[in-house]
């Protein structure tokens, strides 16, 4: 009796480690595949045709396919080194989408200065077809001050982000980057 007992301990093991270890051997190079499917990691890369993020659009900048946002207008406070910005957003889904919360930190690329950070205000909710306004506020470190101090003129500036948590309808992204946003023009002076 004690046999067959051991006999089909050994069977329940081994029905339950088998496929986990084949699993585990399969993916033994990339074990996040185990969590993270190829369609959400293909999602997060950009290269996903359910959800394009890698888009460009007619100057080549790269757009966010999922909401598109458009500058509208910006104020600044150039003695709290503090700005908010609002971007009117189109939801091209055809669901709702809240986004929750963004934040992410700026940098310069090319002179490789860390340029500030920039957060969601508020949450904003955007029907399926429709536009939004939302407003993202931030800050600019004193070391993107004396950039633009020290330089004058008309320079694009290569901008990356790092640090990036979105939440959209409850579903957190992060990545740690840096992300390449491009060139951007700005006028100093």
């Amino acid at each position: 009796m004690q046999v067959l007992g051991i006999v089909l301990v050994l069977i329940t093991v081994g029905t339950v480690l088998g496929p986990v270890g084949a699993v585990v051997i399969i993916y033994e190079n990339d074990l996040t595949q185990l969590v993270i499917t190829p369609q959400i990691k293909d999602i997060l890369d950009g290269n996903s045709s359910i959800i394009p993020i890698n888009n460009s659009n007619d100057n080549g900048n790269p757009e966010l396919g999922l909401m598109t946002p458009v500058f509208v207008s910006a104020q600044s406070d150039p003695s709290t080194n503090t700005f908010s910005a609002i971007f009117s957003v189109t939801n091209t889904l055809n669901y709702d989408l809240t986004l929750n919360s963004f934040s992410t930190d700026v940098d310069f690329t090319q002179p490789n200065i860390s340029a500030g950070s920039v957060s969601l205000s508020n949450p904003v909710t955007v029907l399926a077809g429709e536009t939004s306004q939302l407003t993202i506020s931030g800050h600019w470190t004193q070391a993107a001050q004396d950039y633009f101090t020290n330089n004058s003129g008309d320079a694009p500036i290569d901008i990356s982000l790092s640090n990036v948590a979105i939440n959209v309808n409850g579903l957190t992204i992060q990545s740690a980057g840096p992300i390449q946003v491009g060139s951007i023009p700005i006028q100093v002076g």
